[in-house]
């Protein structure tokens, strides 16, 4: 008879901006994870760190204003010590998360030295890809390791979608079932230095397969007393998140969705998707639903037989990633119309750039520039809100040509912006042209990943701050141009009396 296991699964502290707006919700990878491990009568715990401690904030860098938000060392000891579990899943989804991923997995040593500390989420799946590929290159200069596993407070990775590859762990390690444990899909252990058994992930092809997401196991009500869920300015604080979908079909150099989820589109059936939303919405009294989708337009039957049940919900709704701008570009009217008719009332669209060249020679994104301007206005006579997505910084990219990004943007009559500074994430080419070209400003490294921080040398700069301060006062003047443009719809948009502190933060 196999043995059975008591297993807490960890969400680590958050690195944010002291006076900023600090974005936090449940994970949707860990609340899949869960139920299977309970089907298998393990015994569970969600535990989010951040969330726990989320009044505490500990100044890391006072002069940028960085704090990690979180539960102290006192507070997670008592967690691990209080449920005594035997295996604890750390997942990563950024890097700014690794400090306190490190942190906790030290912590949980020093409780006891016979848990089993496992790592999992984006970050580890891009580490392990960056590691293979770097393998590949010859006398590139890279010192090529797995970091995170170097430290013996870790005693796995977990690489990949992790829902049915991770019960496979937990039973091998239970059982003390060595042979097996060396199968498992997507495990990544550490041999020696710099040596690593790495097994190939496991996808989810059936995405039908998957539980309802144990929002049973979080704290709910605390994450909506935040309510600072994913989209810039939500309509309600009580937010579902869902996800229909995984992989997308681009392959934008500055994205690692391709290495985490794949190329290949696979969907939930509207049957298996409205089941959670019906649910959960009655039992959380949910207000609204943010589809996390990276694609969730990209199969246009798919979205309007969700429209379609949508509808009859009656909540509104909106796309916090963003979504391609050209997708059924002839037949966008139909598509945002439905969308619209059925509660969205935002649109997010991932424009990037305002140059063709940046567009096809830096990202690689198959998108015409002249499809922006007709996108945007298309979704407006809908009558959606339309939100955009615009990166400056990336390697290559001219001070001419993020002028020409800004002016383009400025002038593409777009509700609202959200300009990020290009963070060189694990997993993507741009990261390693980065690692490979040492690109970094002096002293940055990717430890300083946070929403609009410069890590690495952008033409016509001087510094990293000069950089941030360019980005932010680009943002406040985008933003605002809404105001003086049209007053009624800034108003709708954010409501009466936002402050240029408020709009800074909520875009």
């Amino acid at each position: 008879m196999k043995k059975k296991a008591k297993i807490l699964l960890i969400t680590p502290n958050l690195k944010g901006i002291q006076d900023g707006v600090n974005r936090i919700q449940p994970s949707l990878g860990l609340m899949l994870i869960a139920p299977i491990l309970e089907q298998h009568g393990h015994k569970v715990k969600i535990y989010d760190s951040a969330l726990d401690g989320w009044n505490k904030r500990k100044v890391l860098d006072q002069k940028n204003k960085i704090v990690m938000i979180g539960q102290d060392e006192n507070g997670i000891s008592k967690i691990i010590s209080d449920f005594s579990p035997d295996i604890v899943a750390i997942s990563v989804l950024f890097s700014n998360l690794l400090d306190s991923a490190h942190e906790i997995a030290k912590i949980i040593k020093k409780v006891n030295k016979n848990i089993k500390v496992v790592l999992g989420g984006n970050h580890i799946s891009s580490a392990v890809s960056d590691f293979k590929y770097f393998n590949m290159q010859k006398n590139n200069g890279v010192n090529n390791i797995i970091h995170d596993l170097e430290n013996s407070h870790f005693d796995y990775g977990m690489a990949g979608e992790g829902e049915f590859s991770f019960i496979k762990l937990v039973d091998a390690i239970i059982n003390n079932d060595e042979n097996n444990l060396m199968k498992v899909p997507g495990l990544v252990k550490r041999i020696s230095y710099g040596k690593y058994h790495i097994n190939p992930n496991q996808s989810v092809h059936d995405l039908n397969l998957l539980p309802r997401p144990a929002r049973h196991l979080v704290e709910m009500e605390s994450y909506f007393d935040i309510g600072a869920f994913h989209s810039a300015k939500s309509r309600s604080k009580r937010v579902l998140s869902v996800m229909c979908s995984r992989g997308c079909p681009e392959k934008c150099t500055f994205c690692s969705t391709p290495t985490m989820w794949g190329q290949n589109i696979r969907w939930r059936s509207t049957e298996h998707i409205m089941d959670e939303i019906e649910n959960d919405v009655k039992d959380y009294k949910i207000g609204e639903i943010q589809f996390e989708d990276d694609t969730i337009t990209v199969n246009k039957k798919n979205l309007f037989a969700l429209c379609d049940k949508l509808e009859k919900v009656g909540l509104p709704w909106c796309t916090p990633n963003g979504t391609k701008v050209n997708y059924h570009f002839n037949k966008q009217d139909e598509m945002y119309k439905r969308m619209f008719n059925s509660g969205c009332y935002q649109i997010t669209l991932a424009c990037e750039s305002g140059v063709q060249r940046v567009l096809d020679n830096i990202i690689n994104k198959r998108l015409p520039l002249e499809t922006i301007y007709p996108s945007i206005e298309n979704a407006k006579k809908a009558g959606m809100l339309v939100h955009t997505f615009w990166i400056l910084g990336y390697p290559g990219e001219t001070y001419e040509e993020i002028q020409k990004t800004v002016d383009f943007a400025m002038n593409s009559g777009a509700d609202s912006f959200s300009f990020a500074i290009l963070s060189p994430l694990p997993g993507t080419p741009i990261y390693r042209k980065v690692i490979t070209e040492n690109l970094w400003w002096p002293g940055r490294s990717l430890d300083d990943v946070l929403y609009r921080s410069s890590l690495i040398k952008v033409d016509g700069f001087d510094s990293p701050e000069d950089f941030e301060k360019f980005v932010n006062e680009t943002s406040i003047k985008a933003n605002l141009s809404l105001k003086e443009k049209d007053p009624k719809r800034f108003e709708y948009k954010y409501g009466k009396g936002s402050t240029e502190k408020a709009l800074v933060h909520q875009t």
